[in-house]
């Protein structure tokens, strides 16, 4: 076997959180001898969700090039649509790599199985046999998920083994969802329908919500006998316990890794493996004394309060890192504050990624509509990375890298959970937290992808107002007729230019004043379209003669440059350049009127005595240009 460490791509759905972390346990500790690295795909989407928000989250399936990796695995329980999971499929037909389907079968791919069967017959003989249970109503999944119907066959096969009457009008399709359960058993029981003897869920979940509707109604819990499926904690710590289905997703992970090993040893394995499900009776069903449920209520009540504590830090690092977000000034401050943040070591572990689309400027700029929809840009930007607890400097890396420090090797197998980033129809980049399959069980992923998504639309509102508002600011401080700055933006210039010389800041300038002739003459003679003419003409000189500068209109016929950089080293060749130009107009027989520019100037420096201020600056080079002016007029 190629000593070199093997990657695996795993694809799953987060809210089968229990099941999922069991397996992902399962397989890490028994991965020793493969020594690989699984790269964790977790999508979030369920039937609650908008359809854009169900594409947005499934394309983190996407995210993989799977050239680059020895093995997949296809995790379908829970995954809930099948538009979604034929097209991993189809991505995994592709790709070529060896693929292990939990849960489905597919040909070409090997599969690792749950008897659902078995464990669902034994719960339902055991009601039958040992209850005398004889009405019976089934909360299924959804009608197309196979484990849902898988269990449905169960009890129609129990149920017509003991002549139990049992019948499409027994089942109730809640597609995994709370509140159409909720609804619809509380409008049963307040109804004064007869209960049923049992209400037999497809998961723990569901048959914890028809407990909650009965009780709600006034029924005593003991009422009727509810059984879920999963075997979830949160199922053996209700009261009263539930009587469920263990599908043993700890084994079933076990068996993947020694499939894997074989695999990856060119070793013949067998294609199909089953693992069984074990029913266990609880107090739910009647069976007070089958487990030790008391005790176990206890030990979970005393950790009550750490775990308490530990959602609260969760949330409160998740929570600055959506502030950080929010308050960002642009992109760079964006990605400044999350480094600062991240910096420091936090509950989400020392090894730990945010990439993210560069696009995301063109997002927050209003430049979103030329975006593609629902896929992974090429390149993405390390906005932050952390490897062992030390910061990674990566920059920008093709998306199909999906690590800024892909290459760096170690000898331990890691579990790297992708979750994705998005705002709107825009998926914009990925986190990524490391060997944390508890937080998958607890919903941190969720909360962080969630308070990351929030935060970005955030974040892109209101880049897009401050974008808004800068242009409105440009029109505000820009003159209709010349287009050049106006009297507003020419007083702000001056305010800032004041505090830079009073700090002794401010670069070397000198300010050049324009007053034009001949208006009032082109007015009377011309009319006043031909007068606008000429003073966008005269503008269009000053503009011309100082290019790199500044220029205002400060009145109807007043202009002023502030001349810096080249301009102000050239200022008085460019001042008697602009001269030379006009003189040239003024002289030739065959210009017309509103041809002939002619602008009186005057031109101060701002070194020419120390300790002016800008008033003082602008006085000087306004007179000199009334000097000028008189010149003119004389020649004239």
């Amino acid at each position: 076997m190629n000593d070199k460490k093997k990657k695996v791509a795993v694809f799953l759905n987060g809210w089968n959180n229990e099941n999922t972390c069991r397996f992902l346990t399962g397989l890490q500790e028994h991965s020793e001898e493969s020594s690989a690295d699984y790269y964790v795909f977790v999508s979030h989407a369920i039937y609650s969700h908008t359809e854009i928000e169900i594409k947005s989250m499934c394309t983190i399936f996407d995210l993989p090039d799977l050239s680059g990796f020895d093995a997949a695995i296809l995790f379908t329980p829970g995954l809930n649509f099948t538009d979604v999971i034929n097209q991993l499929i189809i991505k995994l037909e592709r790709s070529g790599i060896p693929v292990i389907s939990i849960g489905l079968r597919h040909p070409g791919f090997y599969y690792v199985g749950i008897n659902n069967y078995t464990g669902m017959r034994q719960l339902c003989d055991h009601l039958i046999e040992m209850h005398n249970v004889r009405d019976i109503t089934f909360i299924a999944g959804s009608r197309e998920n196979e484990d849902s119907n898988t269990r449905l066959q169960a009890l129609t096969d129990s149920a017509m083994a003991h002549g139990v009457p049992f019948g499409e009008e027994n089942i109730f399709y809640s597609d995994w969802e709370v509140s159409p359960v909720t609804e619809e058993f509380e409008k049963r029981f307040k109804s004064g329908a007869k209960l049923s003897d049992a209400y037999i869920c497809a998961n723990d979940q569901l048959a914890e919500t028809v407990s909650y509707a009965m009780t709600d109604c006034g029924y005593a819990p003991d009422s009727a006998i509810i059984t879920g499926f999963d075997f979830q904690q949160e199922g053996q710590n209700f009261y009263p316990s539930i009587a469920s289905v263990d599908q043993c997703y700890d084994i079933v992970g076990e068996r993947s890794a020694e499939l894997l090993y074989h695999i990856f040893r060119g070793e013949a394995v067998e294609e199909e493996l089953l693992v069984d499900c074990v029913f266990h009776p609880g107090e739910s069903c009647g069976c007070l004394d089958s487990r030790s449920d008391d005790v176990h209520r206890r030990t979970v009540a005393r950790g009550i309060p750490r775990h308490f504590s530990m959602n609260e830090f969760v949330d409160q690092r998740f929570q600055s890192m959506e502030r950080e977000i929010v308050q960002a000034a642009d992109y760079d401050d964006m990605k400044e504050r999350l480094t600062k943040l991240f910096r420091s070591p936090g509950l989400e572990g020392d090894t730990f990624y945010i990439m993210m689309d560069p696009h995301v400027v063109d997002f927050s700029l209003g430049g979103i509509s030329d975006h593609p929809q629902y896929r992974y840009a090429d390149l993405m930007d390390t906005i932050v990375a952390k490897r062992d607890g030390n910061l990674i400097s990566a920059g920008v890396i093709p998306t199909a890298q999906l690590l800024p420090d892909a290459d760096a090797t170690d000898s331990v197998n890691h579990l790297y959970f992708f979750v994705p980033i998005y705002f709107e129809s825009y998926v914009c980049g990925y986190i990524v937290m490391t060997d944390r399959p508890d937080w998958l069980r607890e919903w941190y992923f969720h909360v962080c992808e969630s308070r990351f998504n929030g935060a970005l639309i955030s974040y892109c509102r209101n880049m897009q107002l401050t974008a808004l508002n800068t242009k409105l600011s440009m029109l505000m401080e820009k003159d209709s007729l010349t287009f050049v700055k106006n009297r507003t933006a020419y007083d702000r210039y001056v305010k800032k230019l004041d505090s830079q010389m009073a700090g002794g800041e401010a670069e070397p300038f000198a300010v050049i004043c324009f007053d034009l002739n001949n208006l009032k003459s082109v007015n009377d003679e011309l009319g006043h379209e031909a007068g606008d003419e000429y003073i966008k003409k005269c503008c269009k000189l000053i503009c011309n003669t100082y290019k790199h500068s500044p220029v205002f209109r400060i009145g109807g016929d007043e202009f002023v440059a502030i001349a810096v950089h080249d301009d102000y080293l050239h200022r008085f060749e460019l001042l008697k350049e602009m001269r030379d130009h006009m003189e040239a107009l003024r002289t030739d027989p065959h210009k017309r009127m509103i041809d002939r520019i002619s602008v009186a100037s005057g031109l101060s420096d701002c070194c020419e005595h120390v300790g002016d201020d800008y008033s003082a600056i602008f006085r000087r080079a306004d007179t000199r240009m009334y000097e000028n002016k008189k010149v003119m007029k004389a020649e004239r």
